[in-house]
C-alpha cells in the first residue's frame, strides 16, 4: 500500500474517533438538554384571605364586641377610682402634715392608690388574655373550616394572601405589597366567600327561630367558586 494511501485511511480513523467523542460528550449528565422551555402547570391550589375572614365573622364580631364594653365598663370604673383618690387628696388640704388626721387619710390614700394600680394590671391583663384566646379560637376554627373544605375537594395547597386594595398614599400598605408572596392568582381560586359563608352559616342556624329559615350572610366577594 503506497505511503498516500496509509495517511487517506489514518485521517479517515481520526475522523471517526473524534465524532465518536463528540457524540459522548454531547450525551453526558452534567449537559442540560436542548429542549424548549415550558410553563409549569400548578394544579389544586387554593388562596383565601385570612384577615377578611375575621372581619366579617359574625361571631368572632360579637365575641370583640363584648370584650370591648368590658374594656369599656373597666376605663369607666378607673375614671371614677381616679376621681374618688383625687377627692381624698384634696382632703389633705384640710389638715397639718403630722396630725393623726392627716397620716390616716395619707395612708388610706397610698393604699387605695396601690389598689388601684394592681386592680388595672389585672383588668388589662385579663382583658388581653381573653382577647388573645378569642382570636387563637377563631382562627382555629377557619384552618379547621379550610382543612375540611381542602380535603373534601382536591385541594392540596391553601396559600393565604391579603385582597384588600392597598392606599399609594400609605407606605406601610406600598411595602406591604411590594412584598407580598402571591403576586397574582386567578379569581377561581379565592375560596374566601366559600369558607366565609360555611361559618357564618353554623351561627345562623344556632341563632334561627325554629322552623324558620336562616338569613343570607350579606357578605359578597368576587371570585367565588363552584367548589361544594
Amino acid at each position: 500500500m503506497s505511503k498516500t494511501r496509509w495517511i487517506g485511511v489514518g485521517m479517515l480513523v481520526v475522523g471517526i474517533t473524534l465524532a465518536a467523542v463528540w457524540g459522548l460528550n454531547a450525551q453526558q449528565p452534567g449537559t442540560p438538554p436542548t429542549a424548549p422551555r415550558t410553563v409549569p402547570m400548578v394544579r389544586n391550589v387554593a388562596v383565601v384571605d385570612i384577615d377578611y375572614i375575621f372581619k366579617n365573622h359574625v361571631r368572632h364580631k360579637q365575641q370583640m364586641e363584648a370584650i370591648r364594653a368590658e374594656a369599656t365598663a373597666a376605663e369607666q370604673w378607673a375614671q371614677q377610682e381616679q376621681a374618688s383618690l383625687k377627692a381624698l387628696a384634696e382632703q389633705l388640704k384640710d389638715h397639718q402634715p403630722g396630725t393623726p388626721t392627716y397620716s390616716q387619710i395619707d395612708d388610706t390614700l397610698l393604699r387605695r392608690q396601690k389598689e388601684f394600680e394592681a386592680d388595672v394590671l389585672k383588668k388589662r391583663k385579663d382583658l388581653m388574655l381573653k382577647e388573645a384566646k378569642v382570636v387563637y379560637a377563631t382562627y382555629q376554627e377557619i384552618v379547621g373550616e379550610i382543612q375540611y373544605f381542602a380535603a373534601a375537594n382536591g385541594i392540596t395547597m391553601v396559600f393565604r394572601f391579603n385582597g384588600t386594595e392597598p392606599d399609594p398614599n400609605n407606605p406601610d400598605d406600598v411595602l406591604r405589597t411590594i412584598n407580598r408572596w402571591i403576586v397574582y392568582q386567578g379569581a377561581e381560586l379565592d375560596i374566601t366567600p366559600i369558607i366565609l359563608q360555611r361559618l357564618n352559616a353554623r351561627v345562623q342556624t344556632a341563632t334561627a327561630p325554629a322552623g324558620g329559615v336562616a338569613p343570607s350572610t350579606g357578605y359578597v366577594r368576587p371570585g367565588s367558586t363552584g367548589l361544594r
